[in-house]
């Protein structure tokens, strides 16, 4: 798979002796067998989908939710056929979906495309489910306390799942000592909280609530090491604990990121920010783990929000990441590109904004993603390039981000002009239909 296609990206690589002294930490022997060629890197694809096996739904676990119910803890596992894959240890990825700890699925588009993706270059992928839910549909009727606490369940299922790994890691063929955490979003969050936090950095009011995190889903007890961290738009409560542990880390971003700030802030685009604690995002995290002498790249997209990347640039550069770690690269990395250059939309709650509207140029059918301060009923219009108005209707946005599928097939081809808001406080931008 290329490199993708885009703006302008700008590198600053900062390569010292962070190489060597990697290789004292974290043991070289054991990564060598890996920085083999052909295989784990983003132009080694060696299996076809028709070779990969994929087992559904396997139970790791079992945790009341926060209703009170006892539910099944799952997960999928995406290997390279153990009859047509003859390396007997394998690196593991595990991924973690997003959704703001109140919705997502192990099982999304997303998480199946990157599993078979992932697998078919080399690694066993293990996509998660953790508990979800909190009391309020509307994350901005939440607070800091409700909010912790899914997070904190979702870190006890995501040790779990990992507990799991080790427990049944021969009959999957994989090396424990090369975990891979891949989180987007709120999985990208579980990821951080799960590798660096302790049960006194949450609050002691979770532990006596909702038990030890080591104390919940299964009881296997075996301890797991996280190789490297994968993220996008992730963020953590606690800058100090990153310097527990010497993680490397891969981590995309918006710099225009309404729901994870891209440095700082309060999580969600709310009225009231005062709900929730700030957070510290990817470029917080990024100059912390700089500070520290740590391994990482930051990939920061300008002017991109919650989106960050396509599902294809985490596969090249994921990919690339990890075989470059495999090969005793440890490099700190800075990647920027440049989606625009205009203003980002205030997170104090003025305005709308298209965050993204892709594809473009497109048949007719296409996907805006829409952010906003609050849920409210706004104005989707479309016209021609001229101004003349031909679409119109009203519909119900969710704050802070939401996606929507448009369908404008029966447009002939040209230039048109999506406007999305209400009153003064709406955004416009240009769609390119093709017949």
């Amino acid at each position: 798979m290329p490199l993708p296609k885009g703006l302008r990206i700008f590198e600053l690589r900062m390569k010292s002796a962070l190489g060597f002294c990697y290789c004292l930490f974290i043991t070289c022997i054991g990564y060598a067998q890996y920085c083999a060629p052909d295989r784990y890197g983003a132009e080694d694809v060696l299996f076809a989908r028709s070779n990969l096996q994929i087992d559904t739904n396997l139970e790791y676990g079992q945790a009341v939710d926060w209703l009170g119910d006892t539910v099944s803890l799952l997960l999928d596992v995406y290997q390279p056929s153990q009859s047509t894959d003859t390396v007997l240890q394998r690196p593991v990825v595990v991924y973690l979906h997003g959704g703001g700890f109140h919705a997502g699925s192990k099982s999304n588009q997303k998480g199946r495309y990157w599993a078979e993706n992932f697998a078919s270059r080399g690694y066993v992928v293990f996509s998660v489910d953790y508990r979800l839910g909190w009391p309020f549909e509307d994350s901005c009727a939440a607070d800091t306390a409700q909010y912790m606490r899914a997070v904190y369940r979702a870190s006890q299922d995501t040790r779990a799942a990992l507990r799991w790994i080790v427990e049944f890691s021969e009959s999957f063929r994989v090396d424990t000592s090369q975990i891979f955490l891949l989180g987007t979003s709120a999985g990208s969050g579980a990821s951080m909280f799960a590798s660096y936090s302790s049960e006194g950095d949450l609050g002691a009011y979770l532990s006596e609530e909702l038990g030890p995190l080591d104390g919940s889903g299964n009881e296997y007890n075996h301890p797991f090491h996280v190789a490297g961290i994968i993220t996008k738009a992730a963020a953590i409560d606690d800058l100090e604990v990153l310097s527990r542990r010497d993680i490397p880390h891969l981590l995309f971003h918006g710099t225009c990121d309404l729901t994870v700030p891209y440095t700082n802030g309060a999580i969600f685009h709310c009225y009231a920010p005062d709900r929730f604690v700030d957070v510290y995002g990817s470029g917080d995290i990024a100059d912390e783990l700089e500070r520290l002498n740590r391994c990482f790249t930051l990939y920061r997209n300008v002017g991109q929000g919650h989106g960050a990347v396509d599902d294809d640039t985490v596969i090249v550069y994921g990919a690339n990441f990890m075989k470059s770690l495999f090969c005793g690269e440890c490099n700190q990395t800075r990647l920027e590109r440049f989606s625009r250059t205009n203003a980002c939309t205030n997170r104090s709650g003025k305005t709308f904004q298209v965050e993204q509207l892709y594809p473009n140029p497109n048949n007719g059918t296409f996907f805006v993603e829409i952010a906003g301060p609050q849920d409210q009923i706004v104005d989707l219009e479309l016209y021609t390039i001229q101004g003349q108005l031909l679409y119109s209707e009203k519909r119900s946005f969710l704050s802070p981000v939401q996606l929507w599928n448009l369908n404008y097939s029966q447009l002939e081809a040209g230039v048109y002009i999506v406007k999305v808001g209400y009153g003064n406080r709406f955004t416009v931008q240009r769609v390119l239909i093709y017949p």
